[in-house]
């Protein structure tokens, strides 16, 4: 069973491309929804799609407490990045310069997260008919990245079904070799910097929100953050103003902080909502004419959390790496698994297998070489945690 992933491989890499060109953006991802939905039924499960467009798919006879396995529809990329999977040797869209290399497909979202919905379907089909199959949930959930702030994984384990889930598993990592079991919390804002604008030469003087931005921007950008335990911060989207020669009527930023530590976490929001005021006051001591207070809104909230290395669910994931040879790495991420140790629910997150780099952006690549170890791992895991197992999978 567990190497029949290996013939199973050009479908899933097939399976993969077209998952990968149905457009997904967050709070978008009903088309892809579909197929996903699809193709579960193809498999004989029950599936079901919940208020906010998750997709849920269960053995017809489903049995006690599951274990549920899942993985995002969304991607980062907005309705307007055209997807077309490069192939080896062709001609690279996202980088015309290049030809693909061997072994290599790139396209924004081909691993982060079509792999991860790719390897989610392939562990079902090869788990159907197993004993362990009624105590299975998969789950395809929308809004994980950005501004979806989880939306489909706190929806889940909102509900009556969620909370009967015995642990959670969400394919949602490059590094075959990781367990997150370490959800790094984060706070997202939009600062929105305002005026009343006008003409740059007829209204000159007037307060203008690009230079308090940029002067917030760049105060927060001197901030040293600890290395342990990590914490980061990052301006991922800019914007405002209408023409080079207006004062623009606002300037807008949107803020990532995020940290291992809640503590570190809620330090450094405290230190951007002061920068946020260093940005307009210093622009007020140059131009107050026409000034508004700065509008901040939050966007993002994401719960830290822990699910313990002594766990079930983290030592049967270590056994199940330990049997593809491969040393288990304890990481933190931001992933769905931190919405289910929010809920109390053991949670983390594995590898979509192969190798990729680039997530997040146009160059984003994937390569599916020994992407059959990384799903035995996660098959290996659930047959582990199924109540239904009476021993471990073979090697």
């Amino acid at each position: 069973m567990l190497q029949s992933f290996d013939s199973l491989e050009s479908e899933i890499l097939e399976e993969q491309i077209r998952i990968c060109e149905i457009p997904a953006p967050t709070g978008s991802e009903d088309v892809r929804g579909d197929y996903i939905s699809a193709a579960f039924e193809a498999l004989g499960l029950r599936t079901q799609r919940d208020d906010v467009g998750n997709v849920i798919a269960r053995h017809p006879q489903p049995v006690g407490n599951p274990v549920v396995l899942s993985a995002h529809l969304d991607t980062v990329f907005g309705p307007e990045q055209a997807v077309v999977v490069a192939r080896p040797g062709e001609r690279n869209p996202y980088r015309p310069d290049e030809v693909v290399a061997d072994g290599e497909f790139h396209a924004p979202g081909i691993s982060d997260a079509a792999a991860g919905l790719a390897g989610m379907l392939a562990v079902a089909r090869v788990l159907r008919d197993t004993p362990a199959a009624p105590c299975l949930l998969f789950l395809a959930t929308v809004g994980e990245e950005g501004r979806g702030d989880l939306r489909g994984a706190r929806h889940f384990f909102d509900s009556d079904l969620g909370r009967t889930a015995r642990a959670f598993v969400t394919i949602d990592h490059s590094d075959p070799a990781a367990i997150v079991h370490r959800g790094i919390g984060s706070r997202r804002y939009n600062v929105q910097y305002r005026s009343s604008g006008g003409h740059s030469w007829a209204h000159f003087g007037r307060y203008n929100p690009a230079f308090a931005l940029a002067a917030a921007a760049d105060r927060l950008g001197d901030i040293r953050t600890p290395r342990s335990p990590r914490t980061t911060y990052n301006v991922g989207v800019v914007q405002g103003g209408e023409t080079v020669n207006a004062i623009p009527e606002f300037a807008q930023m949107d803020v990532d902080l995020r940290s291992e530590s809640d503590a570190q976490l809620e330090q450094l929001d405290i230190e951007l909502h002061e920068i946020i005021r260093f940005g307009h006051q210093k622009e007020l001591r140059r131009r107050s004419n026409g000034a508004m207070e700065p509008l901040v809104t939050q966007i993002g909230d994401r719960p830290a959390g822990v699910t313990p290395i002594e766990s079930d669910l983290v030592q049967a994931a270590i056994r199940a790496l330990e049997a593809e040879m491969l040393e288990a790495r304890l990481i933190a991420a931001s992933t769905d698994a931190n919405a289910a140790i929010a809920a109390g629910i053991p949670g983390i997150a594995m590898s979509w297998g192969g190798s990729s780099d680039n997530q997040h952006s146009v160059r984003e690549w994937f390569n599916p070489n020994e992407r059959s170890r990384s799903l035995r791992v996660i098959t290996r895991l659930l047959l582990d945690l199924t109540p239904s197992s009476s021993e471990r999978p073979p090697d």
